[in-house]
C-alpha cells in the first residue's frame, strides 16, 4: 500500500475538485458568477429600495438569495474536504489520487 499524504485544501479543490471533470468546471464558474453576484447586485436593488420603488421584503430576499447562494456554493467543496479527511480517503487502496 503507497502511503499518500493528505493534499492541502488548496490543492485538492482545484486539482481534483474543480478541474477533474466538466461538472467540477461548472462549479468553479459558478463560484466566480457567486463572488461578482455579490459584488454587482447590492448597489442597483438598493437604489430602487432608496428610490422607493420596491418594498423591503425583495429587497430582503435578493439579499438571502445572493449571498445563501455564495456561501453554499463555497462551503460545499469545504464540507466535502472536511470529511474526506476525516474518513481518511487518501490512506485508502481505491481512489483516483493514487496514479
Amino acid at each position: 500500500m503507497k502511503n499518500i499524504s493528505t493534499p492541502s485544501y488548496i490543492k485538492w479543490v482545484f486539482t481534483d475538485h474543480y478541474f477533474k471533470n466538466k461538472q467540477g468546471v461548472l462549479k468553479f464558474l459558478a463560484t466566480l458568477l457567486a463572488i461578482f453576484m455579490s459584488i454587482a447586485v447590492p448597489g442597483p436593488v438598493m437604489e430602487e429600495y432608496m428610490g422607493g420603488w420596491i418594498p423591503i421584503w425583495p429587497v430582503v430576499g435578493c439579499f438571502i438569495a445572493t449571498y445563501g447562494f455564495l456561501i453554499g456554493i463555497i462551503l460545499q467543496p469545504y464540507m466535502i474536504y472536511k470529511r474526506l479527511k476525516q474518513l481518511g480517503w487518501w490512506k485508502t487502496i481505491d481512489n483516483d489520487l493514487k496514479n
